[in-house]
């Protein structure tokens, strides 16, 4: 299940955008925007990480029977990249957020 570097940073970086959501949403910084997670949000929090994380977790168990498909190294290079790029704008965000808040109390 842990083979791949590559696995184990997404997994990473899909926490820590769960994370990093959760507290622009309690901090109320942010809206979720999807209406899914946002009701699965507000009905219990433990449920909407379990969302977050079933898709990384459930590529990691389909890994060893996939990452010999052409397809599979590209789509999972692309997948870090763009949560990688959604993790910097949390950051920019959050920064943002706390400093205004910093400097307005």
């Amino acid at each position: 299940m842990f083979r791949s570097k590559m696995l184990i940073l997404l997994l990473i970086l899909c926490f820590s955008d769960a994370l990093f959501t959760d507290v622009g949403l309690h901090l109320s910084f942010i809206e979720e925007l999807n209406p899914f997670i946002r009701s699965l949000y507000e009905w219990h929090v433990i449920a909407y990480y379990a969302v977050k994380l079933i898709f990384p977790v459930t590529l990691m168990i389909l890994y060893p029977y996939i990452h010999q498909k052409m397809w599979v190294h590209p789509a999972l290079t692309l997948t870090v990249i763009v949560y990688a790029g959604v993790n910097a704008y949390h950051c920019v965000w959050l920064t943002y957020g706390l400093t205004y808040l910093a400097g307005h109390v």
